[in-house]
């Protein structure tokens, strides 16, 4: 167990410090050149979208709409921006912006053009189909 202790430690300890590194070149790239700049670098080194936004969201003055959009832009799956987004408390309205400025603005770069697909109403559930050869009296 000792002989696992040490290594395991060291990876830690090495991961911490290039996820400080990366926050800190994040933050210095989007003050220096821009958020769009910013976002394509980090998924450059290989940051999924849910540090992306978590972090982004520290940075005084950023509009989370710009940042969404940044993802997009950048070819990030839309998927992962939409959940990362609502885990990180981005309204859906926001997103819904961010996703149709991205369209508007960048549709050629964009991983996926059809990655935004809303919820629908809370608490309506979707409407079932009943199998083939059923009666609906048997349901």
């Amino acid at each position: 167990m000792k002989k696992l202790f040490l290594p395991l430690l060291l990876i830690s300890l090495t991961a911490s410090v290039a996820l400080a590194a990366w926050n800190d070149n994040f933050q210095s790239t989007y003050h220096k050149d821009g958020i769009d700049k910013a976002v394509i670098e980090a998924l450059k080194e290989g940051i999924a979208p849910y540090p992306i936004i978590a972090v982004g969201q520290t940075i005084e003055g950023l509009n989370p709409q710009n940042l969404i959009k940044a993802l997009y832009c950048a070819g990030a799956d839309g998927n992962d921006i939409g959940k990362a987004a609502l885990d990180n408390g981005i309204s859906e309205l926001i997103l819904k912006a961010a996703y149709d400025k991205s369209v508007e603005e960048c549709k050629d770069q964009m991983a996926d053009t059809q990655a935004y697909t809303p919820r629908g109403f809370a608490g309506m559930p979707h409407p079932k189909t009943p199998p083939p050869n059923v009666s609906p009296s048997t349901l």
